[in-house]
């Protein structure tokens, strides 16, 4: 059940976009003959409640009305974020130049400026979030193992779903067969929330088309957790992924630690495991690897004896200015480092969430080449 906090924070958010909406809506009409100023209003109202209108309605069924409301509110999503910014800088500037001397001209050339940019810049970021990108990395673990080499496949935020559907996935998978994997491991968020969409396109019917000899594994994220957490696990778990929620998965002696997300308490009033209570379950002197979706408190869990982190959830923002965001928000928005001798990647993710469009990150698929001592 969710909790009265996530609801007054939805509400709030959902305020402000409104009203951030009502800002854009006034600058367009600026541009617009007069006897188009209420088609224009219908216009871009009708654009800014659609990606919510087809998110409630896809509750209910799953149906060529709710794919459309939802495809144009997330296209709105990204091309509102650059109207807004922009529109913001052009009355700045406007108000700058208001202080030397009075002109319309340059407001109306300034905001035709802006809405042009913003509509090439979300194409752009359009075609880049389409574009995923294979990353090879390689790391050694200073730890024995019987096994000395591990091919791992890593891709986090998915988001299957309306927008991150059949030929998406196709792709991921393709890629990921390709790159011959020894295991694949998926690190939160698969589905983007409501499952009905995955069922209706059958994308399960791809998903067990993934092959690795050891199989994969999957932690859950908080979209799981927001779209309902059993159907989620249960979908996932039906299409031959072994989801890890305070889990161990073993391969030989290399323990492999599956994190349940943070959102957990939110929607089920139970805390998922201390790190260190699942450290206790397994051999610290052998390779210790651990999944977890949101990459809060990395340094935390690097005090500890883990060799290898592996997180995902930031989307590194997924739209500039947000990178910054992330960047403050988690010690590491997007990439690899080594901290207290553990090797941490934090994933920009495969699919998207809202906006389908990626305009300072790559849709990526980490292969990690693993070698032991």
């Amino acid at each position: 059940m969710r909790s009265s906090t996530f609801y007054i924070v939805f509400s709030a958010i959902l305020l402000v976009y409104l009203l951030a909406n009502v800002y854009i809506l006034q600058r367009i009409q600026k541009l617009v003959p007069h006897h188009y100023k209420i088609f224009t209003a219908a216009f871009i109202s009708i654009l800014a409640i659609s990606f919510l209108a087809g998110r409630i309605l896809e509750r209910y069924t799953v149906c060529a009305a709710s794919d459309f409301l939802i495809w144009i509110g997330a296209l709105w999503l990204g091309i509102f974020i650059y109207l807004f910014f922009g529109f913001i800088i052009a009355d700045s500037i406007q108000g700058i130049v208001n202080l030397f001397t009075k002109t319309t001209n340059l407001q109306k050339v300034a905001y035709s400026i802006v809405i042009v940019a913003s509509i090439i810049i979300s194409f752009a970021g359009y075609i880049n979030a389409r574009t995923p990108h294979v990353k090879e990395i390689t790391i050694h673990i200073d730890k024995p193992s019987s096994i000395k080499n591990l091919r791992i496949a890593y891709a986090s935020d998915i988001h299957l779903g309306s927008i991150i559907a059949n030929s998406r996935l196709q792709k991921l998978v393709m890629l990921i067969n390709s790159a011959k994997p020894d295991l694949i491991i998926f690190g939160g968020d698969i589905l983007d929330e409501d499952i009905k969409p995955v069922i209706e396109n059958n994308l399960g019917e791809l998903l067990v088309k993934l092959k690795a000899p050891y199989g994969v594994i999957a932690v859950p994220g908080n979209h799981e957790y927001i779209g309902g957490i059993d159907n989620a696990v249960n979908y996932i778990t039906n299409h031959n992924i072994k989801v890890l929620r305070d889990d161990i998965f073993t391969i030989g002696d290399i323990q492999i630690i599956g994190r349940d997300d943070r959102m957990k308490p939110a929607f089920t009033g139970q805390n998922r495991l201390p790190i260190d209570n699942l450290l206790k379950k397994v051999n610290i002197k052998k390779p210790v690897i651990v999944i977890d979706h949101q990459p809060i408190a990395i340094s935390k869990t690097a005090i500890f004896p883990v060799d290898m982190l592996l997180s995902g959830h930031s989307h590194h923002g997924q739209l500039f200015p947000f990178n910054y965001i992330t960047a403050k928000l988690y010690e590491i928005s997007w990439g690899y480092k080594i901290i207290h001798n553990t090797h941490v990647y934090v994933s920009s993710g495969y699919g998207t969430w809202g906006p389908p469009m990626r305009t300072n990150s790559l849709s990526e698929i980490v292969i990690f080449n693993i070698t032991f001592k």
